[in-house]
C-alpha cells in the first residue's frame, strides 16, 4: 500500500517539475511586460479619443454659442436711426450678446464683442457687423489623469442685419 502512494505522489510532481525545466532562463516576465505596455497603450489611445471627442465638442459649442450671441447683437439696432433709414447697432448690442452668453451657461468675461464693423451689401446699402469671440475653458477627462492643466476652445462669428426683412 505505501508503494502504490508513493507513485502516485511522484506521478503528480512529475509534470510540474518539467514545466520548470522548459522555461528558457531570460524569459521571467517578458510577457507581464507586454501586457502591461500594451495595456498603457490601449489607455493613451481611449484617452485621445475621449478628449479628442471632448476637444471637437466645446469647439463646437463655442462656435454655436458665439453665432446665437453675434445674431442676438446684430438683431439690436438703433431704432431712431433705423426709423430715420439708417442701420446703426445700439450702443447695448454687446450686453444682448453677453445675455446670450449668460444664458448659455457661460460667465460673462468668455466673450469678447466688437460691434463696429461694417459690410457692403450686393444692393449697396451698408451694414453694421456684430463680431463675437468665445473662448471656452473645459478640463479633458483621461487625460486629466496625466495633464492637470486646462484646455480652451475659442470661436468666432459675425452677423449683420437684413435689410428688407
Amino acid at each position: 500500500m505505501r508503494a502504490s502512494f508513493f507513485f502516485a505522489v511522484r506521478v503528480l510532481r512529475l509534470p510540474i517539475a518539467s514545466l520548470r525545466s522548459r522555461r528558457p532562463a531570460g524569459q521571467r516576465g517578458s510577457f507581464t511586460f507586454a501586457v502591461i505596455f500594451w495595456a498603457l497603450m490601449a489607455m493613451m489611445l481611449s484617452g485621445l479619443v475621449v478628449d479628442g471627442g471632448l476637444a471637437i465638442s466645446e469647439r463646437q459649442r463655442a462656435g454655436d454659442i458665439a453665432e446665437q450671441a453675434a445674431r442676438a447683437g446684430a438683431d439690436d439696432l438703433d431704432q431712431n436711426a433705423l426709423r430715420a433709414g439708417n442701420y446703426l447697432l445700439d450702443p447695448g448690442a454687446c450686453d444682448q450678446a453677453r445675455a446670450v452668453v449668460i444664458a448659455s451657461g457661460l460667465d460673462g468675461s468668455a466673450l469678447i464683442c466688437d460691434p463696429n464693423g461694417q459690410l457692403t451689401l450686393a444692393t449697396g446699402q451698408v451694414v453694421p457687423t456684430m463680431t463675437v469671440h468665445i473662448r471656452i475653458q473645459y478640463s479633458p477627462i483621461l487625460i486629466g489623469l496625466v495633464y492637470s492643466g486646462q484646455f480652451v476652445a475659442n470661436a468666432a462669428a459675425t452677423a449683420h442685419p437684413q435689410p428688407g426683412t
